[in-house]
């Protein structure tokens, strides 16, 4: 765990520097492309944060729940067997395996992890309104520590978070065309098509009501629903991945929390429920990027609600509350700030996010050695040798 948090650390302190930093460029005749040292201290910081975050992924051997299954699926894709990977991540292992001319599963693994930390990191810088702020929250939300399992999905989630820039700017063609990439490496991203565009749509009370009534049959008639999931997602048909879903309280408590916090963000601060309620649907309405991050929230707490009997309705949801960390500090943004009332406000609300967001982190931690996250005990391959897998066991 020593390892966790001292890149945690790490990668904060230079988040947080970074706020203090305001990158210009000098212009003249002399010289005119010449950086000022708080530009170039910026970009030493980013590189630093990105080093910070891939060397202990890039250098871990047998951590994470899958990282067995994974490599027993490279050494099938070489032998040309049949794996349920999809196309890019096949391709992808091919030629590094051809290029290396040896099973070099750890390479893979390195640029899976180098990838996603640069698409998260640039969506960050180019979507937050607050840089250290929805860095923060995108470790102590556990983001970072879960790209050590399902490489290929959180790679397809890296990808669709940083491709939301286009569709708030209207590119709808990039916007496409990067999600129908992603998709080559895990295709439940193509389901970003549809609830990423009805994000942005400015919802109205009575259209909110049908969107409910059609969620309540999924609470009552989970199996017909099931059936045309897999009837969508075949490779998902007899697989462990259809062994149960669970009710995430944990999720659901945090979605909750967002949507309270927008509540309370809304104004005016001193009226009533229904009027915050006025004031949030104004706000969203009038902000294209608020409105979409808001709605991605909501959208994931209906999963988490509705949709509890899906086994991987965490894959889908993750899409849509993956934004959180920057609607939060939006919301918190947007307050105004102009009374010593106002300011006092701003900050208990901010204190009580951060307060939140560590103590979540607190309880990530512990879950760190479970089955299903197992990334404790940290080992790398400096010191560590991978167990052998199924085909090496057999043969």
């Amino acid at each position: 765990m020593a390892v966790y948090l001292l890149t945690t650390a790490a990668v904060l302190a230079a988040a947080f520097a970074l706020r203090r930093l305001q990158p210009v460029q000098q212009h003249s005749a002399e010289y005119p492309y010449r950086e000022t040292r708080a530009g170039a201290m910026t970009k030493i910081l980013t590189a630093a944060i990105f080093v910070c975050l891939v060397i202990p992924e890039a250098l871990r051997i047998n951590v994470g729940n899958d990282y067995a299954k994974y490599v027993e699926f490279m050494h099938l894709i070489r032998s040309n067997a049949y794996v349920p990977t999809e196309i890019g991540f096949n391709f992808l292992v091919k030629v590094i395996y051809a290029l290396c001319g040896t099973e070099n599963y750890l390479l893979v693994f390195a640029l899976f992890a180098a990838m996603t930390a640069a698409l998260f990191l640039a969506a960050i810088r180019q979507q937050a309104d607050d840089f250290a702020f929805s860095f923060f929250l995108f470790m102590m939300l556990g983001y970072y520590f879960q790209t050590y399992n399902t490489v290929r999905y959180y790679f397809a989630l890296a990808i669709a978070v940083w491709s939301v820039k286009f569709l708030l700017r209207r590119e709808y063609v990039p916007f496409v065309l990067s999600i129908l990439l992603a998709a080559t490496f895990h295709k439940s991203v193509l389901v970003v098509l549809v609830l990423y565009p009805l994000a942005l749509i400015p919802w109205k009370k009575w259209q909110l009501a049908c969107i409910a009534a059609l969620l309540s049959t999924f609470l009552l008639f989970p199996a017909g629903w099931m059936q045309l999931i897999v009837a969508l997602y075949p490779s998902y048909r007899d697989t462990d991945y259809l062994a149960g879903g669970s009710v995430s309280r944990i999720n659901i408590l945090r979605c909750a929390a967002v949507i309270i916090l927008a509540l309370l963000c809304a104004q005016p601060a001193e009226k009533g429920t229904f009027r915050r309620i006025s004031g949030l649907s104004a706000l969203c309405a009038g902000d294209r990027r608020l409105r979409f991050y808001f709605n991605c929230s909501l959208g994931a707490l209906a999963c988490y609600v509705f949709c509890s009997f899906i086994p991987f309705v965490s894959r889908i949801a993750y899409y849509l509350s993956f934004t959180q960390i920057f609607l939060i500090p939006a919301l918190l943004s947007a307050m105004p700030g102009g009374t010593e009332r106002e300011k006092k406000r701003r900050k208990i609300l901010t204190g009580l996010t951060v307060a939140a967001a560590v103590l979540y982190f607190a309880a990530f931690l512990f879950k760190m050695s479970d089955e299903n996250v197992r990334i404790l005990p940290y080992q790398t391959f400096l010191f560590h040798d991978m167990p052998k897998t199924i085909s090496e066991v057999t043969n």
